[in-house]
């Protein structure tokens, strides 16, 4: 190898070894910012609590730079004795000030009906020759040798998880599940002291620093029914894209 080769080659290593250390800093940086701030992370779905909004195994941009309004998403810290520390997803539903209630499963915010603007699901009960014919529309329940199963009502029913949009669209919102009111929910009532269940609730008015969450998938979800109201230090961020 002559010297002049041997000198560009020394040059282009030395180029390249510039590159690296230009990028690494930035490499450092974005870890920091990702990973040791809340600035903007991603995070993977775990739930069907979201379902078919927020599909379980998809990817959220998560940011706490900017503030979420009533109806996003948000993810927040949570921890109890059976899961430990940890983050959940749900929808914010209700910000300081407002007046939750839940009436025959449809969401009520300050006396104002919501569900027709997010699309929700709910459990309905249908005959088994319908069943076939809206499999497409069906929300996956949790799975049973790697395929989705649906729970049985009893010997001419089937129980399926179906959005309010698909429900209509197929015809089978008088098949929707609800139950009356005075049916208590223990859970429910260790939080509010109320005879209340997840299709009857509230209404709760919501003080400063209180906010309140409540996933699309309304009977696969465990939300602010169920884990109470939270607070404005347990939110990481806004969701900004799924």
């Amino acid at each position: 190898m002559t010297g002049t080769e041997k000198e560009r080659k020394l040059k282009k290593m030395t180029k390249n070894h510039k590159i690296l250390l230009g990028i690494i800093p930035l490499v450092i940086f974005y870890i920091y910012i990702a990973y040791g701030t809340h600035i903007l992370r991603y995070y993977q779905n775990s739930s069907l609590a979201n379902e078919p909004t927020l599909p379980i195994g998809s990817g959220m941009l998560v940011s706490s730079l900017i503030k979420p309004n009533r109806l996003d998403f948000i993810v927040y810290k949570h921890g109890d004795s059976l899961f430990g520390n940890d983050k959940r997803v749900h929808r914010l539903v209700g910000i300081p000030g407002d007046i939750i209630q839940i009436k025959k499963g449809d969401l009520f915010v300050n006396n104002n009906s919501i569900d027709s603007l997010i699309n929700p699901a709910h459990l309905y009960f249908i005959p088994l020759e319908i069943t076939k014919n809206i499999e497409d529309d069906i929300i996956p329940t949790p799975t049973y040798n790697g395929k989705p199963y649906y729970l049985k009502g009893n010997s001419d029913t089937t129980m399926v998880y179906i959005s309010n949009s698909n429900a209509k669209k197929n015809k089978i919102l008088n098949f929707k599940n609800t139950l009356v009111p005075g049916i208590t929910d223990q859970k429910i009532y260790s939080i509010y002291k109320k005879p209340w269940n997840v299709y009857n609730f509230g209404p709760v008015v919501l003080k400063v620093n209180e906010y309140f969450v409540l996933g699309d998938n309304r009977e696969n979800s465990e939300d602010s029914r169920h884990i109470g109201i939270i607070k404005e230090s347990q939110i990481i961020g806004k969701v900004i894209r799924f």
